[in-house]
């Protein structure tokens, strides 16, 4: 929300015009704010926003989330909650771009649908965090731990996971496009049918990553590891594929695609291999 400058009333959030800054990119994917923006809409001229005081701590008692109730829906752009104890908060649809959580401690928090575009997340801690359909195009989440966290269908464009733990997440339908995951832990999770068009994932540990009809068209997978990961059925091209390990138990999408890997590759263990060529893509 932002206030008139003539009668200061409260007004929607000009920024999110969805239908001209967001293209949808999939027939499958519908706008996270769709509702969210509706809800906004049909909030009471002049109802009080529930959100804390920028930058300031609340008292609870030990081990007590600071979030507090009431702030599904909330307007907390911008706000500072670094470091701050956000564990188990309703977040739901709450407006989040450009927040400063760098640190804030998210775990098992609901961010269902809320948008957080351009938001600071480094460091945060959000495992089993409930991030479906939220809006995180631009955010920053180097190092965040997101393990088991439902990030199903959201719209990660751009995002920053440089470092970011997300082991067993769920991913799936996720439109990640240009994303950076260098250096990321995604062990066990599932990007099944999930959009990572020149995503950077040089160095990431995608062991047992499902990415079965995801796709992967110019990623960058140098130095990846992709043992028993499952590429069945994903639309992989022009990757680049330089030191990629990989293991006998590696699905790749094609049987062309295991050929080609296989001969620009050298064996490191009786089941491990290493691209040495980068023509294999």
């Amino acid at each position: 929300m932002t206030r008139d400058e003539h009668n200061g009333a409260l007004r929607p959030y000009q920024a999110v015009r969805p239908s001209e800054e967001l293209p949808v990119t999939s027939a499958w994917w519908s706008h996270p704010l769709t509702g969210l923006l509706a809800a906004i809409r049909a909030r009471p001229a002049g109802a009080a926003v529930t959100a804390g005081t920028p930058g300031t701590t609340g008292t609870t008692g030990a081990g007590r989330s600071e979030a507090g109730a009431g702030r599904a829906g909330a307007d907390l752009a911008g706000r500072t909650f670094t470091g701050r104890n956000l564990r188990g908060a309703d977040l739901r649809g709450a407006f989040l771009s450009g927040a400063d959580l760098r640190g804030a401690d998210l775990r098992g928090a609901c961010l269902r649908g809320a948008d957080l575009r351009d938001a600071d997340l480094s460091s945060a801690a959000l495992s089993g965090a409930d991030l479906h359909g939220a809006l995180l195009v631009g955010t920053y989440l180097s190092r965040a731990d997101l393990r088991g966290a439902d990030l199903g269908r959201v719209y990660l464009r751009r995002a920053d996971l440089r470092g970011a733990f997300l082991g067993r997440a769920d991913l799936r339908g996720a439109d990640a496009a240009e994303i950076v995951l260098r250096g990321a832990v995604l062990r066990g999770a599932d990007a099944t049918d999930a959009v990572l068009d020149t995503a950077d994932l040089r160095g990431a540990d995608l062991r047992g990553l499902r990415l079965a009809g995801a796709r992967l068209l110019r990623v960058d997978l140098r130095g990846a590891d992709v043992r028993d990961t499952d590429l069945g059925e994903a639309v992989l091209c022009a990757a680049r594929l330089d030191r990629l390990r990989w293991s006998t138990t590696t699905t790749w999408p094609r049987d062309e695609w295991a050929h080609r890997v296989r001969s620009a590759s050298h064996r490191t263990s009786p089941d491990v291999f290493e691209v040495v060529d980068g023509s294999a893509r």
